[in-house]
């Protein structure tokens, strides 16, 4: 990741070429095992995810209608630390709330385009309830406002899908995907603001979820589009 500042409309060529290649890396993700919805879930072939876990001695049953509860939103330890004093709390509930939006209308879109898994607004209508979470969530740029900043970035930021599958009849944990990743870096930095964040996390959640029905389709524990 790669912030500059206002330095930069001062800097000289050298020095600016220095600040861009610099690189942090926070956020990063803890140990998935204390993030394990059920202590019992093993990990299995885990696909393009960083861990996938299931129950012992069992495959994700086949399943074809979905509830998708709305997913949480936790900022990163590193974020509340370094950045939390920039932010109001009416600021970070709107993070929260934003962002936790984007990834459930993601997970949604996806299943319904990439699957033939029917999305329904009735958990009783379900075989499996998808619990999503966004763990670790740590923005580089502002996010406080729509209009143009001072501040430049080649990402936005990084976080984690935590995903947990839930028998929707009997509560029993189903499996649990895992995965921490930057969003996608640039070829040229871009001033950085609200609505650059949501379009870069926005695709990496596109990304998470394409990775996802893969993962259902070639295991075939959801049937095919169309």
């Amino acid at each position: 990741m790669t912030i500059i500042t206002d330095f930069l409309t001062r800097a000289t060529p050298k020095m600016a070429a220095v600040v861009l290649g610099a690189t942090l890396m926070v956020g990063c993700a803890q140990h998935p095992h204390e993030h394990l919805a059920d202590p019992n879930l093993v990990p299995v072939a885990k696909g393009n995810f960083d861990h996938v876990f299931l129950a012992p001695d069992t495959a994700l049953p086949r399943f074809s209608n979905v509830y998708i509860e709305p997913a949480e939103v936790r900022m990163s330890d590193y974020w509340l630390k370094d950045r939390r004093r920039d932010y109001t709390q009416r600021d970070l509930d709107r993070i929260e709330r934003d962002y936790g939006r984007l990834l459930t209308e993601a997970l949604a879109r996806g299943l319904t385009a990439d699957t033939g898994v029917v999305v329904t607004d009735d958990p009783e209508q379900a075989d499996v309830i998808f619990r999503p979470v966004l763990r670790s969530l740590n923005l580089y740029a502002p996010d406080t406002a729509i209009r143009p900043t001072r501040q430049y970035a080649r990402e936005a930021g990084n976080a984690t899908f935590d995903l947990t599958l839930v028998d929707a009849r009997t509560g029993q944990v189903l499996g649990q995907f895992i995965d921490h990743r930057e969003t996608q870096g640039l070829q040229r930095i871009e001033k950085a603001n609200r609505a650059t964040n949501r379009r870069h996390f926005r695709r990496l959640m596109d990304r998470w979820t394409d990775n996802l029905t893969d993962y259902l389709l070639i295991g075939g524990t959801v049937p095919s589009a169309g």
